[in-house]
């Protein structure tokens, strides 16, 4: 297989002749840095690709089934802006007015960190879509194809301003999938566009049929390439499907540009280029089956298993004597080391790069040591502490009240101050969204609940910005 990028750069580095006269400043003197190199002749640019990087995206585009797939080497943050980006843009255009600014994309409330830092940056407003189970908790948010078409509806009727996009997240931080096939019809049905924040789902190509968003429904996706691919950290992808409107890329290069870095990485932009190889979609499709066996023996080991995702495996301890915490501590003695842990859950990813069945089975024997020790002596204070706890970390909470949107408060003046029960009725200044798993429990120009406040407490979080 041609790989562009790669191929540039083994012969680039190959030539020991040249005299590098640009940047970066280490000259390829370094083994860990001869792949890494600025925009010299033949090596294309990223931003206004038309030689290597536009074949190895195009490659790649192939491989996705999209109409383009475009590189970021920034991650799903760079791609998350872009969309709506585009998303506005392409509102824009169909609304005849590019003078407008009343733009509104409907997202579901796990959204990431970077969609609003991207409402701050471009002006858009924010609607929070209803959770099908009537209140949010903090562990889901369960958008479904019925409450978006009522949300749409009364939406429809009572706003004036004009709905650029809906966008949603979908694998969740757990492992939760959203009915993606269903809620683009209903998108599509009220004429605006479906964005997806894919970041833990690039894998999803190759499994169960082909389960990856924009393949089933979405405009629009971003794909965290480094977090299931075989990418260096940074790499991902832009997906335009070949069903979305026509002209909807025609600036993505520019919105990319808009949020990155003049500077894109070649080394990332090799891995993601390498990927057109390393990525063997029946070692996925096989990974995925070894994925199904080993739910089923913690299954039968009496553990529950979290979501729907088929590489996220993620433990359910809320009905368990184990303390999350404590077991991935454990795991971690092990040298098992896992993404995240807290009390009621335990999250791991595997890939077909992780050792089947060696890696498989010492996890499966660490799990069964830690429930046999657990039997054995359990930890009454870990226990009591997650049973009191269970309260907050599962209740329900109603949505605070937005008085402002996000990007109104970015000059206001602002203070910190400690979270307490003072807190109630104030107004944040802070997007406090690294509360895992994910749910934000408040965002800047949100009124504080008592609700709010118990769940910053619990997470330990001490200090918050509130307008002044």
């Amino acid at each position: 297989m041609r790989l562009p990028i790669t191929e540039f750069l083994k012969e680039y580095d190959a030539d020991k002749e040249i005299v590098r006269l640009h940047m970066p400043g280490h000259k390829g003197k370094f083994a860990d840095c001869s792949d890494d190199i600025t925009e010299v002749q033949g090596a294309d640019s990223l931003y206004e690709a038309d030689g290597i990087i536009a074949e190895s995206e195009k490659m790649t585009s192939e491989l996705f089934g999209t109409r383009h797939t475009y590189y970021s080497t920034e991650g799903s943050s760079q791609v998350i802006k872009t969309m709506c980006y585009l998303a506005i843009r392409y509102a824009s255009k169909n609304s005849g007015d590019s003078t407008r600014t009343d733009y509104v994309i409907a997202a579901s409330r796990n959204a990431h960190k970077s969609f609003i830092n991207a409402s701050m940056l471009m002006q858009f407003d924010i609607a929070w879509l209803p959770s099908e189970d009537d209140e949010y908790s903090i562990c889901k948010c369960n958008v479904t194809p019925e409450g978006l078409r009522r949300y749409l509806t009364e939406y429809k009727k009572n706003s004036n301003k004009t709905l650029a996009a809906v966008f949603i997240t979908s694998p969740d931080y757990l492992g939760n999938m959203l009915d993606i096939r269903e809620l683009s019809k209903v998108a599509h049905e009220f004429g605006t566009l479906l964005i997806c924040d894919n970041a833990h789902g690039s894998y999803l190509k190759f499994v169960g049929g082909d389960m990856h968003p924009i393949s089933i429904g979405a405009d629009m996706t971003t794909d965290s390439a480094h977090k299931t691919l075989p990418v260096l950290t940074g790499g991902a992808y832009l997906h335009i499907s070949k069903n979305a409107p026509e002209g909807l890329e025609t600036q993505a290069r520019q919105g990319l540009l808009l949020f990155g870095s003049t500077s894109p990485s070649y080394k990332i932009m090799r891995s993601l280029d390498l990927a057109l190889e390393r990525v063997i979609p029946e070692d996925y499709a096989k990974c995925a089956e070894h994925m199904k066996e080993l739910k089923n023996d913690l299954r039968e080991m009496g553990i529950e298993v979290y979501g729907d995702e088929p590489f996220k495996l993620t433990m359910d301890l809320r009905h368990s004597d184990i303390d999350g915490n404590s077991l991935k501590k454990e795991l971690h003695e092990k040298k098992i080391v896992c993404e995240y842990g807290e009390p009621d859950f335990v999250v791991t990813m595997w890939s077909p790069f992780n050792e089947y069945p060696v890696e498989f089975d010492r996890f499966k024997q660490a799990i069964k040591a830690a429930i046999e020790a657990a039997e054995k002596e359990p930890d009454e204070a870990a226990i009591v502490a997650k049973r009191d706890s269970s309260n907050i970390r599962h209740k329900k909470f109603v949505l605070p009240e937005v008085v402002y949107q996000p990007y109104q408060t970015l000059l206001m003046n602002k203070k910190i101050v400690k979270v307490s029960a003072n807190l109630e009725g104030e107004i944040a200044a802070d997007n406090l969204t690294g509360c895992p798993p994910a749910i934000t429990p408040i965002i800047a120009g949100e009124r504080f609940s008592r609700d709010v406040i118990d769940i910053l407490e619990f997470y330990g979080v001490e200090e918050i910005g509130i307008i002044a």
